[in-house]
């Protein structure tokens, strides 16, 4: 059973020569071709992919796990990475602020109780909605890379 407790805080947080390592998924039903989306904790109206976090206790899989669990409360098997992403690089240093690892994730199970349900709705989209309300470029790379971008 998975933890009903999110994680808090930053104190086992990872990081890359000063940017945030961040772990996600892209959850999909892949008979239905949807994609499950997660309201923004930061931007209201926004829809977002999980992610959070990379921490020192476990494998970027894991974290992407994780936070789709907290996020959206949904349950999966990893099946794919989608990739590396830098997001927001400093045109100074060249070192961006957050490196995004994303996993597809073939959702097995979503949960009617999980750690962020009082935080954030949660929703299904069409692929190609999700493309649409996506706004971050990492994110939209990442569903480009899902297997559903394929047919």
């Amino acid at each position: 059973m998975q933890s009903q407790v999110a994680r808090e805080g930053r104190h086992k947080q990872l990081y890359n020569q000063g940017a945030r390592l961040v772990a996600g998924c892209v959850p999909i039903d892949r008979a239905g071709r949807r994609v499950l989306l997660v309201a923004s904790s930061k931007h209201e109206g926004e829809w977002v992919l999980p992610k959070g976090g990379w921490e020192n206790d476990e494998t970027q899989e894991e974290a992407a796990a994780r936070e789709t669990w907290e996020e959206a409360g949904a349950i999966g098997k990893i099946v794919a990475s989608l990739g590396e992403y830098e997001h927001k690089v400093n045109k100074r240093t060249g070192i961006p602020d957050s490196i995004f690892f994303f996993f597809e994730m073939e959702v097995e199970e979503v949960a009617d109780r999980w750690p962020e349900r009082k935080k954030r709705e949660r929703r299904w989209f069409s692929y190609e909605d999700a493309k649409k309300v996506v706004s971050k470029k990492v994110m939209k790379e990442a569903l480009q890379a899902c297997s559903l971008a394929r047919g």
